[in-house]
């Protein structure tokens, strides 16, 4: 069984991205395993990790998200398991058994879970997986986070996949292996990526759908805070920006018909405020989800800026995307 550990030194350098691509080209029958969750979701009166629970459902893994994940907080996995590393290769060896090819996702940072034997570098000596880091950004942030790895001496490197690359200069493959780095190949940007449905958002708010049901499954890409008056927001160029979330306080009558009228994704409708019988009529003619939030506007709108676009499991077109796209990848390599 090949064992491959995906790990990242910046926050959002798309290691699950990375990890779909590798399952989807293997084609082979894998596991996948994330010690530390860092995307809580809730499911079933239960806090679990949002990629286990999209592993399981893309690929049918015949494990539950809570075993693929240890938990989210330090705190918890110790007082659950006082043996870490014990519970740690008691489930690596379950999820494990039958696969020829097994993934385990690192946290946030290669050293999140240190202190309890969960990092990437205690994870690769204990079970003897290569490690691969998913660097993204320009030419010059890829360059300093090759350097850098060149200079830690990871025992088990496997090389570097790029990812998120937006013109892919074949110079960099030259000047990453001058460092001693085996280039593993890449990930262009993928637009499609970047958009996440109304329903996702409304799940990780808590958010009660009062209007536009139907309407869960639009697409966002831009946010735009609606604190201005009605015909200063219709004139602000954002507001022009397709496939947006509007984010306003229920009490805005004016504004939130202003935004139903003119086309938007979704409105999040903030403190506990529902508008009248006539907007919501109107939205769900117009197919327009209206979200109740019970935070400000102020504390909703850094809620959303924290939430990371994902990949839903019903999402095909994204998959296939991934998919097409991992032919940039060595795999062979990888696998060999």
């Amino acid at each position: 069984m090949k064992k491959i550990i995906i790990t990242s030194l910046e926050k959002g350098a798309g290691k699950t991205t990375v990890a779909l691509a590798l399952a989807l080209k293997a084609n082979k029958k894998f596991g996948y395993f994330k010690p530390i969750g860092d995307n809580p979701l809730y499911k079933e009166k239960k806090i679990i990790d949002y990629d286990t629970f999209l592993f399981k459902e893309v690929f049918g893994i015949d494990a539950w998200p809570r075993e693929m994940c240890l938990g989210l907080h330090h705190s918890k996995i110790l007082h659950f398991y006082p043996d870490v590393k014990k519970e740690f290769m008691k489930r690596m060896e379950k999820i494990s058994q039958g696969k020829e090819l097994f993934i385990i996702e690192g946290g946030e940072y290669p050293w999140k879970g240190a202190s309890l034997g969960l990092d990437v570098f205690s994870i690769s000596k204990e079970i003897g997986g290569g490690i691969i880091f998913v660097v993204s950004g320009d030419y010059h942030n890829i360059l300093d986070e090759i350097t850098y790895i060149s200079k830690m001496n990871v025992e088990n490197l496997k090389g570097v996949i790029l990812n998120m690359i937006d013109e892919f200069n074949e110079k960099i493959i030259e000047e990453i292996e001058s460092k001693g780095v085996k280039f593993l190949g890449y990930l262009p940007e993928i637009k499609k990526l970047k958009a996440v449905k109304v329903s996702y958002i409304a799940e990780k708010l808590f958010a009660k759908v009062v209007a536009g049901e139907n309407g869960l499954d639009n697409y966002v890409e831009n946010v735009f805070i609606a604190a201005l008056s009605a015909p200063e927001i219709k004139r602000h160029p954002d507001f022009k920006k397709k496939n947006k979330l509007i984010i306003t306080g229920g009490d805005r009558a004016d504004v939130i018909m202003a935004c139903v009228e003119n086309g938007t994704s979704g409105i999040i409708l903030t403190n506990n405020i529902v508008p009248s019988a006539n907007i919501l009529a109107r939205a769900n003619e117009k197919g327009i989800p209206l979200l109740s939030v019970r935070p400000d506007t102020y504390t909703v709108a850094k809620l959303v800026e924290n939430i990371q676009p994902v990949i839903l499991p019903e999402e095909k077109d994204k998959l296939d995307e991934i998919e097409k796209e991992a032919e940039n990848i060595k795999i062979e390599e990888i696998l060999g």
